[in-house]
Parts: structure tokens; sequence; C-alpha cells
């Protein structure tokens, strides 16, 4: 008796057909060329704009972690009496 003579093969996003078979290397790297045509590169103002406001969100958070670390440092320092 087979417990499971229902089963099929998964549809939708489980099942991928071999569709991305790669033939050789030089095909691989054509549709990668292919690929970074269709790509919008940011403008190099933008770039820069968007690189400064990353490491100013990193220096933020990192002043925070400190000031916060720092604070509960006295916190526990005075309450354990040292």
């Amino acid at each position: 008796m087979v417990l499971y003579s229902h089963y099929r093969k998964p549809a939708g996003l489980f099942y991928l057909p071999n569709t991305f078979a790669m033939t050789s290397p030089f095909t691989y790297l054509k549709h990668v060329r292919e690929e970074f045509a269709h790509v919008v590169w940011p403008t190099n103002r933008t770039a820069v704009a968007h690189t400064l406001v990353v490491i100013l969100i990193a220096v933020s958070i990192a002043l925070l972690v400190g000031l916060l670390d720092y604070t509960f440092g006295l916190v526990v320092s005075r309450i354990a009496g040292g």
C-alpha cells in the first residue's frame, strides 16, 4: 500500500525547473554583461550623498550605544558600591 500516491511535484515558489543550467563560463559572463546593461546606476552625487547618510547614521548609533553603555555602567557601579 502506497501512502503518498497523491503526491506531486511542488509547484510555484518551491519548484524551479532547470532553466538556470550554465552551459559554459563564457555564456554565463555574456549573460552577466547583458544584465549589467539593464542596471540603473546612481550618479556620483547620489552615491556620495547616500554614503554620507549611512556614515552619519552609523556614527549616531555608535554614540548612542556608547552613551547608554556609560550610563548603565555608572548605575551598576553605584548599585554594586564600586
